[in-house]
């Protein structure tokens, strides 16, 4: 009897092992073709929205209004999710939803010339809209497919894989618009190639392991109970963080952009080549900051890296030469990465899988309403804000912005603590190895070495 239990156990083990590797599988076929859909895109919403007509109160709407409705939806992602009774459907329906409006796009500017900026702004804002809904779940998916001891390990390589795919398929863009004649159907073309691999991402998604999760009803909440707990609760002090930081950002992030192309009257090849600077740094330094964040704790890496990222703006305050700038994007790529990394892996190390997919979306709307705030007023400064420095009101936002990053840190940095045991590090000295002050060489091998066989699932 003892044999044939230990026997099942076996069995048990090596199907939840099997079926871990084939969804951890689709989800990175899944990550290959929509990283290829962002590549084609995100760095080239704006320049499209520039090149119909739009002005810097429409770039500001272009960055605000999708975040606005994107977050509104976030509130309910828990209970469709609880409705529908699937994550993988959830989320797999609104990926096929989301691919639909990028083929959208290219169908309408390809035969109507009326009202493109506000017709280009309520499109990008329903397909923001439906990549959001999947957000929340497939964030709660993911968290309950990887090992929970690995997830800065993990995370950091599938971002480093998908990041290198994204990274391609945006210079292939930014030189494909460069060769091609005709700009605007090259942005066009563009979009609809962005909707093909964003379906075929959906059909991967569908094929995860559908994890079921035991919802019960004293564990649901209003996202008014969520925030007013903000006293007592460690998340939400760390929501308010990151969204508020993020607001602080979003106040000069849209027009970085608008600056390089209308401003400095960079060519496309050149806007391509600093923007991709930022991702290939932070791609790079991916094992470092997973390694990292798995041995000294998240919230060291989040707080050292927000001590440094109010310099990202100031620095474009003292140069217009591209070489510079593109040093520049690069090491704010490489911080933002750490941030950004860490604060993913904090959610799931904070939040419980019965509440994950609820904490996420709560979350994500804070962050997104912040965001929201931020490109709007964003917007409205660039239209108005005084010549102050260097005879461009651009330059006086990207201080505003900067100096609002201090604030942040000075009110709340230090408000929310690690979760789960870490090793012990000074500040001072985390601080002093991301800089560079200390040599990290000895680290190498340690850091960026990655054992045969891990993670090979392709």
């Amino acid at each position: 009897m003892l044999f044939l239990r230990m026997t099942a156990q076996i069995v048990e083990q090596e199907n939840t092992r099997m079926s871990r590797e084939s969804s951890l599988r689709a989800s990175i076929l899944d990550g290959i073709f929509a990283s290829i859909m962002m590549g084609f895109t995100v760095n080239y919403t704006t320049p499209f929205a520039v090149l119909i007509g739009a002005n810097n109160f429409f770039i500001g709407l272009l960055n605000s209004i999708p975040q606005l409705f994107g977050s509104f939806v976030q509130l309910k992602s828990a209970d469709i999710v609880k409705k529908i009774k699937s994550r993988v459907k959830s989320i797999s329906w609104s990926v096929f939803l989301q691919a639909s409006t990028y083929l959208v796009i290219s169908l309408f500017f390809l035969i109507s010339k009326k009202s493109q900026v506000e017709i280009f702004i309520l499109l990008i804002t329903i397909n923001t809209v439906f990549g959001c809904v999947a957000t929340p779940a497939w964030a709660s998916l993911m968290s309950d497919t990887v090992e929970k001891n690995k997830y800065g390990e993990y995370f950091s390589w599938r971002g480093k894989v998908l990041g290198f795919v994204s990274l391609a398929s945006s210079f292939v863009a930014g030189f494909f618009l460069f060769v091609f004649p005709n700009k605007f159907l090259g942005f066009i073309i563009l979009f609809f190639l962005a909707g093909i691999c964003r379906f075929i991402s959906g059909i991967y998604l569908s094929k995860m392991d559908d994890i079921p999760v035991e919802t019960l009803p004293n564990r649901d909440f209003s996202y008014f109970q969520f925030i007013r707990r903000f006293s007592e609760s460690n998340f939400v002090k760390f929501t308010l963080f990151v969204s508020l930081m993020n607001f602080a950002t979003f106040l000069a992030a849209p027009f970085f952009a608008v600056y390089m192309l209308d401003t400095l009257k960079f060519k496309y090849s050149t806007y391509t080549i600093i923007t991709s600077a930022g991702a290939i740094a932070g791609l790079i330094s991916l094992p470092f900051w997973g390694k990292f964040a798995d041995r000294y704790g998240n919230v060291k890496i989040i707080k050292a890296s927000a001590k440094l990222i109010p310099l990202m703006p100031i620095f474009w305050l003292f140069t217009k030469n591209p070489f510079i700038l593109t040093v520049v994007n690069a090491f704010a790529g490489y911080i933002w990465t750490g941030f950004n990394l860490c604060i993913v892996n904090f959610i799931f190390d904070a939040t419980s899988s019965d509440v994950r997919t609820r904490c996420v979306g709560y979350f994500n709307f804070t962050n997104g309403f912040f965001i929201f705030l931020g490109s709007l007023i964003g917007g409205w400064l660039a239209m108005h804000l005084p010549e102050f420095i260097f005879n461009s009101s651009l330059l006086t936002l990207f201080l505003v912005s900067g100096l609002a990053r201090v604030l942040v840190n000075i009110f709340l940095l230090n408000s929310f603590n690690e979760v789960r045991e870490a090793e012990k590090i000074e500040d001072r000295e985390l601080l002093y190895i991301i800089t560079g002050l200390i040599p990290v060489l000895s680290l190498g091998e340690e850091v960026f070495y990655r054992k045969k066989g891990q993670f090979d699932i392709l």
